[in-house]
């Protein structure tokens, strides 16, 4: 079944090498400053609300609500918001957050377009305000999704109003919403495109040319996401150093050419034998590096023994004198981020190979038989 999975995800694109940091790939991660100028302009839209419906001495009379009630339901507005601003600070990549303030910053408008007795209602706009704020720092799936749920509410609203709607159909009317239309497909047409430029280049700088897996800094962005997991409380995770021993023989016999096809297929071998959730990067040079979440010390040495029955079936068929010594550490046991665990394994794996010779496997701590 794992297999027939990666044959899946071949054909249609997937590399789940990358799934940590992309469990999707139409949506991204937005980073702090990104998300704050969000908040800041939701805050700055509520109120631009809040003196529209109540400062002007010829504000609009809310359309069958109060100026109470308006003025309640933009607080209660703003009060989420900071909910989740707040949210925002503690845990800062979160798409359920996201999709929470999003269909929140509908409703809003949805609500403000009712209260206005303004046929062409100002608060039209916002909706594209919204498609865009969220397409824009969150992906593909975010623009659909908030286009989806403005033409949904949106289109609610109206007959809410209108249940007549030969009532505001105008030119003006039609155009209006012809050109928010316009705008939109637009807007989606650039995103998309800029999304594809954006995926490809990340992928670009984050793979090792030679192998197809991650690259050291690659690797290292990944274990910070891991790695604060576990300080939220998440299971321990295992980080594998895996030498392969003898390589520079094979370099110096056959030539580099062939050491290059050597190592590719070591990491294909390495990269078939785990899960799709496990990451598998190349450290440099014949050295690669596995980081097991939500894996005991016990589960990495079976993990640690089946990469090196792997590669022991296909060098024999390729008749090459090759192994793989790996010395194996828990997080946080031993260290709370990815460069101390690897400071530690990196000792073991050379200990195993001085005390055991190439191919053995040796964990954190654990001492070898006199």
């Amino acid at each position: 079944m794992e297999h027939a999975r990666r044959q899946a995800d071949r054909r249609r694109g997937i590399d789940r090498r990358f799934a940590i940091r992309r469990r999707d790939e139409d949506i991204r991660l937005s980073t702090w400053e990104e998300q704050r100028s969000q908040f800041l302009t939701r805050y700055l839209f509520w109120a631009l609300g809040l003196a529209y419906f109540n400062f002007p001495a010829d504000a609009p009379s809310p359309a069958g609500q109060g100026t109470a009630t308006v003025n309640i339901v933009l607080e209660l507005y703003v009060l989420l918001v900071s909910v989740y601003f707040w949210h925002a600070r503690e845990v800062l990549q979160s798409p359920l957050r996201w999709r929470l303030a999003m269909w929140t910053d509908l409703a809003a408008v949805s609500y403000a377009v009712i209260a206005d007795p303004v046929v062409i209602s100002p608060a039209y706009l916002v909706y594209i305000m919204v498609i865009l704020g969220n397409g824009m720092r969150y992906g593909l799936r975010f623009f659909q999704e908030a286009v989806a749920g403005s033409f949904v509410l949106g289109g609610l609203t109206v007959l809410w109003l209108y249940p007549d709607l030969q009532q505001v159909i105008t030119l003006h009317t039609v155009f209006f919403a012809l050109f928010g239309g316009i705008i939109i497909l637009y807007a989606y047409s650039l995103t998309r495109s800029i999304e594809h430029a954006r995926l490809q280049l990340e992928q670009e700088r984050s793979t090792d040319m030679l192998t197809g897996l991650l690259n050291r800094r690659a690797l290292y962005e990944h274990a910070e996401e891991l790695f604060r997991r576990l300080e939220r409380g998440d299971p321990p995770l295992v980080v594998v150093f895996a030498d392969v021993d003898r390589f520079k023989r094979v370099n110096d016999t056959h030539g580099h050419h062939i050491g290059d096809r050597v190592l590719a297929e070591v990491a294909r071998v390495l990269n078939a034998s785990v899960r799709g959730s496990d990451i598998v990067g190349r450290f440099g040079g014949d050295e690669f590096i596995l980081i097991l979440p939500n894996t005991p010390l016990d589960g990495g040495t079976t993990v640690a023994q089946r990469l090196q029955q792997a590669l022991r079936r296909w060098t024999d068929e390729q008749q090459l004198d090759l192994s793989l010594s790996i010395g194996l550490g828990e997080a946080p046991a031993h260290g709370r981020d990815l460069k101390t665990v690897l400071e530690q394994v990196d000792k073991a794996m050379y200990l195993s190979k001085g005390g055991r010779g190439p191919g053995g496997i040796l964990r954190v701590g654990e001492v070898l038989p006199a």
